[in-house]
């Protein structure tokens, strides 16, 4: 039982050793819940920006939701990254493979500043889905 902590303690301790080794950062003030913007049937719930590497990419992760009570498959999403000033400097188009009736789905994705400024906000506009 004994050898089971050390080994579990040596275990978190390397990973944090790793994580703060890598230059990993994130920074909580950058934690965005913007307000639903209607784009359609599928409508950005949350967003949420951090960070990484100060290399001017960014990890966006967030929610979209499904407005109507038909399921959608195959939803393609425009991620646009904007500075403080509102001006786009980053943009990318992904696909969420399944967003449920009336309930949510996860994306992730990675942004790069054109411009090498800080991207402070996030918006999704909805493309296209095969509706089921």
């Amino acid at each position: 039982m004994n050898k089971l902590k050390i080994s579990i303690v040596l275990g978190l301790s390397m990973i944090i050793l790793i994580l703060m080794t890598s230059g990993c950062t994130f920074d909580p003030s950058s934690l965005i819940n913007q307000k639903n913007v209607k784009t359609d049937d599928i409508v950005q719930f949350t967003i949420n920006i951090d960070e990484s590497n100060n290399n001017n990419s960014y990890h966006v992760t967030g929610l979209v939701e499904n407005k109507i009570g038909q399921e959608y498959r195959f939803v393609n999403l425009t991620v646009i990254g904007y500075n403080n000033k509102k001006e786009v400097i980053s943009k990318t188009i992904i696909m969420v493979p399944q967003v449920p009736a009336h309930d949510y789905a996860t994306y992730d994705v990675w942004l790069n500043s054109f411009t090498g400024e800080k991207i402070t906000s996030v918006k999704m506009k909805f493309i296209n889905g095969t509706k089921i």
